[in-house]
């Protein structure tokens, strides 16, 4: 999809998708050029009165200019009152109008910025947002369908109009970002929904590799059951030991010049998790391709890297394993040993993320980073704690703790904290480990 920032001024009429957007119970759509004549007003006012169209949250409206001008068709899309108004509602209303268009067959979509005065959410960051939430919300896995559902439509080119060449500029460049951003979640959705039988740790090893190859400032690492046996990798390996798929643990690194800082991401990638000798119910085995999420972010993070450039050194780190039920599987009460030397004893095999993680944050922990932060799937627990909308965060860096909330909250990701209390650590002690 090509994106473009135009100033008003140079725009070509008619414009064949018009999308604006509403605040409730406004009499006008919002923005410096919303709608720019009195006829389109018109058609507006008549078309919201007609579809009972009031800017509530969710909802859109169409309608076709009777003059084709200043557009064929006008998408209009409600962002609920306006004192609530941030990225992420921009965000989810962009998701929504892309899906109406996508249907329309509007390939060709011109965008009216709706806060005109960038008071809430930056003129650019509105940009960013509604990019995102076009892409993500046109993001389909049709890799393995034998009949589309339907036509596939797609948009085109994604314009935005502005007031002056700097605004115009600082819009693209924040659009730009936001395709970064919404590719790199793409892969990793793409990496999510492989069939488990696709998705191995060897594919994931691989992928990872894709990721930053032909990149002079990235490199790799991947280590096979032999080096992690030598590594000391005692968690990974003692998962590992009950699949027939050898596991793989990967060193990802980006490297910038004149960078002072180094923060190292961490993710589990378990590729399928049966729950082990601990057997899971059918129904909770059911979505257990899931489980590498966390390695699947590592890799959306270097796709980005390769564009954004930032200057900081990175490193990606993930320990890729399937937890299965085989002949040599681990066993409750076995003992494992970390890499950092820590003994471990297994009370259930369906907690095996942690172990993985062990070997993982042991290895990211000899990168010495100044900031570690490990991205998991890491337990059910959380989803009944929190719900399925909010991830929990736990850290004994509260600076970052709240950094990591803040970028949170304007990604449109929701992060609650969850307390580390020192009266827990009596309840993880072994008798034995």
């Amino acid at each position: 999809m090509k994106l473009a920032a135009e100033r008003r001024a140079s725009l070509r009429l008619p414009i064949e998708t018009f999308l604006l957007f509403a605040f409730e119970d406004e009499r006008s759509p919002a923005g410096r050029w919303a709608p720019p004549a009195a006829a389109l007003e018109k058609s507006y006012a008549e078309a919201a009165r007609n579809e009972d169209f009031k800017g509530k949250e969710k909802s859109v409206l169409v309608f076709y200019p009777a003059d084709g001008r200043p557009a064929l068709r006008v998408v209009v899309v409600g962002l609920g009152k306006r004192p609530k108004f941030d990225g992420e509602k921009l965000r989810r209303a962009a998701g929504q109008a892309a899906n109406r268009i996508k249907s329309l067959r509007g390939g060709d979509v011109t965008v009216v910025p709706p806060d005109e005065s960038g008071r809430n959410v930056s003129l650019a960051d509105q940009a960013q947002a509604v990019t995102e939430g076009v892409l993500l919300a046109l993001y389909e896995f049709t890799k393995y369908k034998s009949k589309l559902n339907g036509a596939v439509h797609r948009i085109d080119r994604l314009r935005f109009v502005a007031e002056s060449p700097a605004e115009a500029q600082a819009m693209e460049k924040s659009a730009e970002r936001g395709r970064i951003f919404a590719e790199a979640t793409c892969l990793a959705r793409n990496l999510v929904n492989e069939p488990p039988s696709v998705c191995t740790p060897r594919f994931l090893a691989a992928e990872a590799a894709r990721a930053v190859r032909g990149e002079r400032s990235m490199s790799i690492r991947v280590f096979d059951e032999t080096q992690a046996k030598r590594l000391g990798m005692g968690g990974l390996l003692g998962v590992s030991a009950g699949s027939a798929e050898p596991p793989r643990f990967v060193h990802l690194s980006y490297r910038a010049a004149g960078a002072k800082k180094t923060v190292a991401i961490i993710g589990k990638g378990i590729t399928f998790d049966s729950g082990g000798l601990c057997l899971k119910p059918a129904d909770g085995m059911l979505n257990m391709k899931n489980d590498m999420s966390g390695a699947a972010c590592v890799i959306g993070i270097f796709r980005a890297l390769r564009e954004l450039k930032p200057r900081i050194h990175v490193h990606g780190v993930f320990a890729a394993t399937e937890n299965m039920p085989g002949g040599s599987a681990y066993k409750t009460r076995d003992v494992l040993r970390a890499m950092n030397g820590k003994t471990m004893e297994i009370v259930n095999t369906d907690a095996e993320g942690r172990l993985v993680l062990s070997d993982a944050l042991s290895y990211a922990s000899k990168l010495k980073p100044d900031i570690a932060v490990d991205v998991a799937t890491l337990t059910g627990a959380c989803v009944v704690a929190l719900g399925p909308e909010v991830s929990g965060v736990f850290g004994t860096d509260q600076d970052l703790v709240n950094g990591l909330i803040a970028s949170g909250r304007a990604a449109g990701e929701k992060i609650w904290q969850l307390p580390l209390v020192e009266d827990y650590w009596d309840m993880i002690k072994s008798d034995v480990a």
